[in-house]
């Protein structure tokens, strides 16, 4: 027994001083590769958010109305369109006091990507609050495109309600359009 015991313990040294080795490269090794996994999950669930964040631009770009600046020329003008919806409200067309349109204004978000606005504002005079929920809903109807951006609401000066009826109201609504324009097209 005393003969083999000498043999074995430098064969032991040897695979202890090869754990112990491996073991330390192990040590020092493993917490890079856990930060590079974790790295990696990172990274992927980003790629995943920006892939799924510009099929969500791409949608919305397409699915964007197209207008152009002509838009209101080509079809008579932004006043007979307004007229048109006070019709369909049932409102009589001297129902609308003014109607102003402005300029419109463009900028460039990014090259090859640019977003005009365009406003007008209109005041309807001796109407009802009823009555200007119906043109709204007349106007949202008939043009997608344009929104209200405000309304402003105030008793019409000199009248009176009747007797049970609703108080006459100066109603000064603010439209707009946005539109987005990529690559010189209007979208």
């Amino acid at each position: 027994m005393n003969t083999t015991t000498p043999s074995i313990r430098p064969v032991l040294s040897i695979w202890i001083g090869t754990a112990c080795t491996l073991g330390a490269i192990l040590a020092s090794t493993i917490p890079a590769a856990v930060r590079a996994n974790r790295d990696a999950h990172t990274a992927q669930a980003t790629l995943r958010n920006v892939a799924r964040d510009a099929g969500i631009v791409a949608e919305l770009r397409t699915g964007l109305p197209e207008a152009t600046s002509t838009d209101d020329q080509t079809r008579g003008g932004l006043a007979p369109r307004v007229t048109a919806a006070l019709e369909r409200a049932g409102l009589p067309p001297g129902t609308l006091a003014s109607l102003s349109p402005e300029a419109d204004s463009q900028a460039t978000l990014q090259p090859g990507l640019r977003v005009s606005r365009r406003r007008a504002t209109l005041t309807l005079g001796g109407v009802t609050l009823p009555q200007v929920g119906r043109f709204l809903d007349a106007w949202r109807t008939a043009e997608p495109t344009w929104t209200p951006a405000s309304i402003d609401l105030s008793p019409a000066g000199g009248k009176s309600p009747e007797a049970g009826g609703d108080l006459p109201l100066r109603a000064v609504i603010s439209i707009e359009a946005v539109a987005v324009g990529h690559d010189g097209v209007q979208r």
